[in-house]
């Protein structure tokens, strides 16, 4: 066969390596023109534009609000110097005394205060203090820490984008508890009186006081705002973030410096400015706003936004780049073996001008790196090249096709030689055809002496078997001959302790007891007609599976041998993924159900069992922060502990997504089960996960429990009860067992039957709305409220249908329906309905889309300006979604009512911030009002707060007269109640009853006015 293919390469090598070659020419030139002729560099250096293009924009925005806006304290230094000057002229003192007279300092900073506010206001800042000091600054008393305290006054605002009317959004961290009693500002958890330093040059965290002061004194002629030090150090606490602030020092008009005022920027307001996603579109980039204070390429973080790669850095703290440029005002950064590393990192490095020329602080240079790596930077000329190879080799592989395909037609008279070898008789000579090419009929002479000399010894069996490229083996039997003949495969294919090396023939008793030896490794379950399967366990635990086919007729027996253990791999492995989760290995679905099935068929060894459903919390929170990756890291760490189960006599199974089953069985008793499922709950409950970015999550998760035989012996009704008690435990106390229990089952467990009767009211819109009119203290119908009325029994009230929808994330549709239903019949009945206002109850936490707002203006934009909008108190008040629906509320001048004031979520903190045009009183309030004092003094008080900012007070659920009397007393301006009226799908006008006696009333109240 050698010889064989010498001849056959002899031929091919005259076509083959010239076409070779050129075709190498070819790709070569290719390769020159693209990778190495300049376009990948193009494609590089536009990235880079890019790069410092992006950067370049974000760090003009920042450098804007640094020196025009967060910078610019003019104003009030002018303000503080003039309130000074007035405070010691009222005092008869003088500027020496500022700083050591303690009641010439607490007027100073009350006069000041209000400043203090407005320059926080005005500067959208995160805080603004005023720190108080003679020019001594170290000549002051040092107490037991080893600090000096100085006056000031400290004021933060955590949210400067929201400003209130009042107060009631900041707090103070230094100062007098008097000046926050006197202006209303909270006190932090963190506040103390005065400020604490330690000796000058003491303490970094300090420089933002003593370098403006030391520097305004050390520069007499410098003006102020040539003075004003940005400091990235400052700690409120030691357990708190680090601020970035810039101070200037207060210098009175005679050139003494007795003090420094300055604002802070918390690091979460200045992330918001760096929006790091505008540097590349995967989100994989960084914005760090650092200061290089030795010009040594050497930053500081001051604040960092965006992708992690704190690990590749030093300790997160610092950013060392190389001296050298990579490209134009981008480098490299080192890594913390201050060395640039395989994986590099580039950052474009944009100076903020913060100083001028000539000033203290020129030295500290400010500035903006857009960070990012590399892979993501140069990502489209990476996968630019990557094509071109990709290309240099499918045209490779296209040409060693073409020339193959060249070569087999060249040796096409090979081919035909072997063919007419293959038809050949194998018993008898081949006699071969000359060619006249030497190499060929070369081969052919050998073919035809090789054929001469394996005719006689060779028997068919043997030459097809030999040509199988397979391990297979086969015998052939004659019933009557003595002798048997067995290929030499045929024993190798067995994996015995013993070597058999005989083949050919053989006798026959030998032949058989061999056979025989090998039955130990039978498998009978396997056993078919005509068919064997052997098993065979090497030394190292490996596994081999043979299959013998037997065919028998009356003259011989012939049998086949053929190694099938990839095939029965193939078919375990083909099982094992159809019971079990791939991602857990734990049972699925239809392996639990038939297991489980089995169990049942036998309830006398079930004894006491406990079926727990477990559902796993904040899957969907880290499957949607950190990827499926991480959730399935997730799923994978509960299922571990789970599996803890298997050992105490369990069946464990992961069911879909985030919910699994285990079924424990064979207790004597419940508390039993109970010690081992605690203690597997217990184990889970200390379980971190560590995610890829360091982050550690606990693994928690929900379940419940059903008992059999006590709770039922019905295997589907344990698994509904286990998941019902589950679903009841998840929606009140996430992360915690509940055992079944069949009151509470009996009373809600139409939240879990009734999903598709939910499902049918909201396809159908199966509600219709009656309306309940609410009139004035004389007598005349104001509004009507639309009260909604599902026509499916199964919801016996409007409550029932909102507990669903909130179960089953379906508020939105509620909300829908109840607008577009009910301007429906407030169009439809508008003669009825005459110029009454439409109160229309609208869920707090739910917005209705923009398509569906514009459809609403679209059908009955005409009637919007009636609409009272009421905000029920089933959900906390969410202000984003209050935000959106006021936007809608302004356009079209719908008013707005605080529906069930009192009770619920509607309480004093959401009539503050809705100041709603109506609040209604709830019936919890009403009920019983004429007989009880107490709700008399409450009501009182809301109405002389509500009159005071012209919000009308309607009172809800008057059942009774002597009700309807009261209210109308205490000066409600409007009512809504049975006594008054019953709702109707047709609005009604109140009868000439009710009127006669709300205008007597109405008189009576007059008259004792």
């Amino acid at each position: 066969m050698e010889n064989n293919l010498r001849k056959n390469n002899s031929i091919m090598k005259k076509m083959i390596f010239p076409l070779i070659i050129v075709m190498l020419i070819q790709t070569s030139l290719f390769c020159a023109t693209i990778l190495w002729g300049g376009t990948i560099k193009k494609l590089n250096d536009n990235s880079f534009d890019i790069l410092n293009e992006r950067v370049i924009n974000r760090k003009n925005y920042i450098q804007n609000e640094m020196l025009q806006r967060w910078s610019n304290t003019s104003e009030t230094e002018a303000t503080i110097n003039s309130s000074v000057k007035k405070v010691l002229n009222e005092k008869n003192a003088l500027i020496e005394d500022v700083g050591n007279n303690e009641e010439i300092n607490k007027d100073i900073i009350k006069s000041i205060s209000n400043d203090l506010i407005y320059l926080l206001r005005k500067n959208s800042v995160t805080g603004a203090f005023i720190i108080l000091s003679d020019k001594n600054i170290n000549d002051k008393p040092i107490d037991s820490k080893g600090e000096i305290s100085r006056t000031g006054l400290y004021i933060r605002d955590l949210d400067p984008k929201f400003n209130p009317n009042d107060n009631s959004d900041l707090l103070i961290e230094r100062g007098s508890s008097d000046i926050a009693r006197s202006f209303g500002i909270s006190m932090d958890s963190y506040w103390e009186p005065k400020f604490s330093f330690k000796s000058e040059n003491e303490q970094e965290g300090d420089d933002f006081f003593y370098k403006p002061f030391r520097a305004a004194i050390d520069n007499p002629n410098v003006s102020s705002s040539n003075l004003g030090y940005w400091g990235s150090k400052f700690l409120l606490t030691n357990a708190g973030d680090r601020l970035m602030t810039y101070t200037v020092p207060l210098i009175y008009e005679d050139g003494t410096v007795y003090g420094v005022l300055g604002i802070d920027l918390s690091v979460n307001y200045l992330r918001e400015l760096l929006p790091y996603s505008e540097i590349n579109g995967n989100k994989k980039g960084n914005y760090i706003l650092g200061v290089d204070r030795n010009n040594d390429m050497a930053f500081e973080n001051v604040i960092s936004n965006g992708y992690s790669l704190k690990e590749k850095f030093w300790d997160g703290l610092h950013s060392n780049l190389e001296q050298k440029e990579s490209y134009k005002n981008i480098y490299k950064i080192k890594n913390k073996d201050n060395e640039c590393g395989d994986g590099n990192i580039y950052a474009s490095v944009q100076y903020i001008d913060l100083y001028n020329s000539n000033t203290p602080f020129e030295n500290e240079r400010w500035a903006l790196l857009g960070i990012i790596e590399e892979k993501s930077l140069l990502s489209f000329s990476k996968r630019v090249e990557k094509l071109v190879i990709m290309s240099i080799a499918i045209s490779l592989l296209i040409g060693l096709i073409g020339i193959y395909i060249a070569s087999r037609l060249f040796t096409k008279p090979i081919v035909l030689l072997a063919n007419k070898v293959r038809n050949s008789n194998p018993s008898k000579p081949v006699n071969l055809d000359k060619i006249n090419i030497s190499e060929i009929d070369e081969l052919s002479s050998a073919i035809e002496l090789l054929s001469a000399n394996v005719a006689d010894s060779s028997s068919k069996l043997s030459q097809i078997i030999e040509m199988v490229d397979m391990p297979i083996g086969a015998f052939e039997l004659y019933k009557n001959a003595e002798n048997v003949f067995c290929t030499k495969e045929f024993f190798s294919v067995f994996t015995t302790e013993s070597k058999f090396e005989e083949y050919g023939y053989m006798e026959k008793n030998k032949f058989l007891k061999k056979l025989r030896g090998l039955d130990k490794y039978l498998q009978e379950n396997y056993e078919t007609e005509n068919t064997y399967i052997y098993k065979f366990e090497s030394k190292d635990k490996k596994l081999k599976w043979v299959r013998m086919n037997i065919f028998e007729d009356e003259l011989k027996i012939l049998g086949v041998v053929v190694d099938v253990t990839k095939e029965f791999i193939e078919k375990k492995k083909i099982e094992y993924e159809r019971d079990f989760d791939i991602l857990t290995n734990l049972l699925n679905r239809r392996a639990f159900h038939s297991q489980i099935q089995e169990k049942f068929k036998n309830k006398d060894e079930l004894k006491i069992a406990a079926f727990i459903m477990w559902d796993l919390d904040n899957l969907k929170y880290i499957n949607d922060t950190y990827g499926h990756d991480a959730g399935d890291e997730y799923i994978r760490c509960a299922a571990d502990i789970l599996k803890k189960f298997i050992s105490w006599n369990s069946i464990v199974s992961r069911l879909s997504g985030d919910e699994f089953y285990v079924f424990i069985y064979g207790y004597e008793s419940k508390d039993s089960i109970r010690d081992i499922i605690n203690s597997v709950k217990k184990q889970m409950n200390n379980t971190l996960l560590k995610l890829h970015d360091g982050t550690e999550f606990k693994i928690r998760a929900s379940a419940g429990i059903s008992w059999y035989p006590d709770d039922s012996t019905n295997y589907d009704e344990l698994m509904r009860y286990a998941d019902f008690a589950m679903y009841q435990i998840k929606n009140t106390i996430k992360g915690e067992v509940s055992e079944f229990d069949i009151n509470i089952y009996n009373k809600d467990s139409f939240l879990l039957s009734n999903r598709e009767e939910l499902n049918k009211l909201i396809d159908g819109q199966l509600v219709e709305y009656a309306f309940q009119p609410i009139v004035d203290c004389k007598g005349k119908v104001f509004a009507y409220e639309a009260l909604m009325r599902p026509k499916i029994k199964t919801f016996s009230s409007p409550i029932d249908v909102i507990r669903l929808a909130r179960s089953q994330s379906k508020l939105y549709q509620i909300e829908r329906i109840t607008w577009f239903k009910a301007l429906k019949s407030f169009k439809k009945y508008k003669e009825k309905f005459g110029d009454c206002k439409l109160f229309l109850n609208s869920i707090p936490n739910n917005n209705l889309s923009k398509v569906d707002f514009e459809e609403i203006e679209d059908l009955y934009g005409e009637y919007l300006n009636r609409v009272v909008l009421e905000i029920t108190e089933n959900d906390k008040i969410n202000e984003d979604f209050i935000e959106k629906k006021k936007a809608y509320i302004d356009h079209w001048n719908i008013e707005i009512a605080l529906d069930d004031f009192g009770t619920g979520y509607n309480g004093d903190a959401v009539l503050l911030y809705i100041m709603p045009d109506y609040v209604k009183i709830d019936m919890s309030i009403v009920r019983g009002i004429d007989k009880d004092e107490n709700r008399q003094k409450i009501l009182k008080n809301l109405i002389s707060y509500s009159n005071e900012r012209n919000i009308k007070v309607i009172a809800e659920g008057v059942e009774m007269k002597g009700e309807m009397e009261t209210l109308i007393n205490l000066g409600v301006d409007y009512m809504q109640g049975y006594y008054i009226s019953k709702p109707s799908f047709i609005p009604e006008d109140i009868s000439d009853k009710i009127k006669k006696e709300l205008k007597i009333c109405h008189e009576n109240r007059n008259d004792v006015v």
